[in-house]
């Protein structure tokens, strides 16, 4: 990766199904950020272009969030592409994609600074009433930059360790994750910043996550943004439950250092522990209770 990497978690509130105000809005912000900061990657929150979905499945809203989705290329690549080339600034951004037949993934879109699509990730592991909405992604690629190496994934796909860690075998080495997370009254407040601490250091990486602010649907949306570096330090100022941008700078004197003393990649023994889904788990599956003999 680069000797450093300035990063801006924009820890937007998206306008609910309006696609153009929204990423209108995300151009403002970036341009803004640029003029204060020096900003090398901008990250906008989990479907930051439509907003998230409601708690229970309405076909109306399906219907409308067709609408409101967009294709990559499309007005999202335009507006974003117009913008990055403008700051000289790569732009991750969350968005409702819309497929060739209709059909619709949750996916991250990196956007270079020439406006180009460097890359973007469908969704892979899909959360409550998201399967009703979105089709599912099939892979985890590691996208080359003028960054570095980075591996990009959606919000629940942080729950399965094997993303990360095949994205890392890979040779990634900026990890960023978005979200759309909403407070819960059973998990601890600070769980956003355990995660990334956990994904960053069990992998010698850099991890950023970033989640959004706003209301929708009853759903009250934490912000809580945070990026840690490769050997679990918090890097972020604060957690930014209200903070607009939460930043931080990466820098890559410290990866190659935490990768001198643990290579993930390297170090890996799949010989032990193999595709992680021997024969032998079916033996141990639990069965269905047999009926007592009487």
């Amino acid at each position: 990766m680069k000797d450093f990497v300035d990063v801006a978690i924009m820890q937007f509130k998206p306008r609910p199904l309006d696609l153009d105000g929204n990423l209108h809005a995300m151009a403002t912000a970036v341009r803004a950020e640029a003029a204060r900061h020096p900003t090398d990657l901008a990250v906008f929150p989990e479907l930051a272009t439509t907003g998230y979905v409601p708690p229970a499945y309405n076909d109306d809203f399906r219907r409308r969030l067709t609408i409101a989705a967009d294709t990559i290329p499309g007005r999202t690549t335009v507006a974003l592409g117009h913008v990055a080339r403008e700051t000289g600034t790569h732009i991750a951004v969350g968005l409702a994609e819309r497929g060739p037949h209709d059909e619709l993934f949750n996916t991250l879109l990196l956007i270079g600074p020439e406006g180009e699509i460097i890359g973007a990730h469908r969704k892979v592991h899909l959360w409550d009433q998201e399967s009703n909405y979105f089709h599912t992604g099939d892979r985890f690629d590691v996208l080359d930059s003028g960054l570095g190496r980075i591996g990009l994934s959606v919000c629940h796909d942080s729950r399965f360790p094997e993303a990360t860690r095949q994205q890392v075998v890979a040779g990634a080495e900026i990890l960023i994750c978005v979200f759309a997370y909403a407070s819960d009254p059973g998990v601890p407040p600070d769980i956003l910043t355990h995660r990334t601490v956990t994904r960053a250091w069990e992998n010698s990486s850099y991890y950023v996550l970033a989640n959004r602010l706003g209301s929708e649907y009853g759903a009250t949306f934490v912000g809580r943004s945070v990026i840690a570096g490769p050997t679990g330090q918090v890097l972020t100022a604060t957690h930014g439950e209200r903070d607009p941008v939460v930043r931080a700078r990466l820098h890559h004197q410290p990866l190659a250092d935490s990768r001198l003393v643990v290579n993930v990649a390297r170090e890996r023994r799949p010989d032990v522990y193999g595709n992680l889904t021997p024969p032998a788990l079916a033996k141990t599956t639990p069965s269905s209770p047999k009926p007592e003999a009487h």
